[in-house]
């Protein structure tokens, strides 16, 4: 019963666990497309918003300019000049209304039959256009009505001085009319004072004329003082007022818009997705090019080594680090595979077997055994890295049989090399397991360096290690050993490379074809083997084509390279 209970209690807490997974979930994916939605409309908004915004303000500032330029040069206008604009001002307005009117309206553009950012751009352009207008034409009506009353006051002043110059006028003929009289009625005397004389009738037409002057003299006076008084009367005109733009208003036109782009402005502020995307946004472009040189770069790299350096390397002469000898020591075989996953090793009396542990299977009870630390003390580094230290020195009193075999990986097969007296043969250390020489009689082992030569740099191999016979060498190889004669000349991959007779001719020679290498599945170069009576040992399978056999770490690398320039 409790087991029972346990398990409901189990399955009932993974279904709850997955329903608040499920839950979590579909909360996530609908903020996702939240946040989505967000990014969408920010992005195809918002710069539209921020263009149309700055041409709104670049638009209103050109037509201010052009309307303050064009109010300057009407400022001296005349009435039937300004008539005429503020006529067509009225035609405009009109026309810019009825556009307002025929426009979409916002539904439309939501809708998607017109942009957003571009219907509001063009209304408050419209709006703004409208109000720029509207104050042109105030201030072209007040410059009419100061041209209207100008003209007024220049005719009542040209009345005024006319009636001035009527009035002096009368006065001057009422003055000389006044002289004429005295003079008249001096000259005539007493006869001027009887009716029936002619003296009396002249003075008494005199006087009828004096008369008639003093009625109009008064009477153009009494015009020029009320002349006057109605030019008193007359406002004065003064100089016509500066155009000021009214910026609140033209500012007004664009409400909509920066309404608009506030609240965009706002969502991209408060959306975490739009800062995130704020930040890498600048930064897909420079991604984008790296990315491109990643791939690329190599690329060409690998074209011009190919195309390049690979052509000008097979032009440089072989590596030869001795001269052929009169005979080889090595024995005719009929196959190429000398290993096997064991080998049994013969001990002659008075012979020594210095091997790795793991590679003695087994061997006879009365077999001398010792440890020897280093393969070779003149070179502890190269003794070290190969692995040949910690070494099983088996010394034969009698015949024995040892059989050896890579205990330790089962992909290893062990093969014997045999040197025969002043044989030499170039290896590296990676591939021997053991030796087995006279006692006393240690095979030489020479360092040829090559650091003047292409081949080496190209190998990144600049030292050799020459073994000398006699002596037979127990050589380990992945999945085999080949031992292969070279020949007028033998390529193989240089992974695979594990020595070859000290007087073949060695170089290096471009791997074909191109895509392969290309694409990074073979190498630039293959090493190749040439010599009358030369041979050449690979191993069958590289170790670095293993499962983890090439190194991604860049220090292992490092020493990896650098280990093999030394010739370990």
């Amino acid at each position: 019963m409790g087991q029972l209970l346990a398990a409901l209690l189990r399955g009932l807490g993974r279904n709850l666990l997955l329903f608040a997974a499920i839950v979590l979930v579909l909360a996530s994916g609908h903020w996702l497309r939240g946040e989505w939605a967000n990014i969408q409309h920010i992005v195809a908004e918002l710069p539209a918003l921020r263009q149309a915004q700055a041409d709104f303000d670049a638009r209103r500032a050109a037509l201010a300019r052009n309307t303050e330029e064009e109010l300057r040069q009407l400022a001296g206008a005349g009435i039937v000049r300004l008539d005429g604009r503020i006529a067509a001002i009225d035609a405009e307005i009109a026309r810019l209304r009825r556009e307002r009117e025929a426009a979409p309206g916002l539904g439309a553009a939501l809708a998607g039959r017109e942009a957003l950012a571009q219907q509001l751009a063009r209304s408050a352009m419209r709006d703004m256009e409208i109000e720029l207008r509207r104050q042109e034409k105030t201030h072209l009506q007040a410059l009419r009505a100061r041209a209207d009353a100008l003209a007024n006051r220049q005719a009542a002043l040209a009345t005024l001085e006319r009636l001035r110059r009527e009035h002096v006028a009368v006065y001057t003929a009422l003055q000389d009319a006044m002289k004429k009289r005295a003079q008249a009625e001096q000259a005539a005397g007493t006869w001027g004072k009887l009716f029936f004389t002619d003296d009396y009738r002249q003075l008494r037409a005199l006087d009828a004329q004096q008369t008639q002057l003093r009625a109009r003299n008064s009477a153009a006076h009494r015009a020029f003082v009320a002349q006057r008084a109605l030019v008193n009367t007359l406002p004065a005109v003064g100089a016509p007022a500066a155009f000021r733009l009214n910026e609140e208003a033209l500012a007004a036109a664009s409400a909509p818009l920066r309404e608009r782009l506030r609240e965009v402005e706002e969502l991209a502020g408060t959306s975490g997705a739009w800062r995130a995307y704020g930040l890498v946004q600048p930064l897909l472009l420079p991604a984008l090019l790296v990315l491109a040189a990643w791939w690329l770069v190599p690329a060409a790299i690998r074209a011009l080594f190919y195309f390049v350096l690979a052509p000008l390397a097979a032009k440089r002469p072989a590596i030869v680090f001795e001269d052929a000898p009169a005979s080889s020591g090595t024995p005719t075989r009929t196959s190429s595979r000398i290993s096997a996953v064991s080998q049994q090793l013969a001990l002659a009396p008075g012979e020594e077997l210095l091997i790795c542990p793991d590679y003695c299977q087994s061997q006879p009870a009365g077999v001398l055994v010792a440890t020897r630390l280093l393969f070779d003390w003149r070179r502890p580094l190269s003794s070290l890295a190969a692995r040949l230290w910690m070494l099983k020195r088996l010394r034969a009193c009698a015949a024995a049989e040892v059989v050896v075999s890579a205990t330790g990986d089962p992909l290893d097969e062990v093969a014997l090399l045999v040197l025969g007296p002043g044989e030499s043969f170039v290896l590296q250390p990676r591939g021997l397991a053991g030796m087995v020489y006279q006692t006393g009689q240690r095979p030489a082992i020479r360092s040829h360096w090559r650091v003047g030569t292409l081949h080496a740099w190209l190998t990144l191999q600049l030292r050799y290690l020459a073994f000398e016979g006699p002596a037979t060498l127990v050589l380990k190889g992945c999945r085999g050993v080949r031992l292969e004669q070279a020949g007028a000349g033998r390529t193989i991959s240089q992974d695979a490379t594990l020595g070859f007779s000290a007087h073949a001719r060695y170089a290096t020679v471009r791997a074909e074809p191109f895509l392969p290498y290309l694409a990074g599945r073979q190498p630039l170069f293959h090493d190749s083997f040439a010599g009358q009576d030369a041979c050449f040992l690979y191993e069958e399978v590289p170790r670095s084509a293993q499962a983890g056999g090439r190194r991604s770490n860049p220090f292992e690398v490092l020493l990896d390279a650098g280990l093999k320039a030394f010739g370990i």
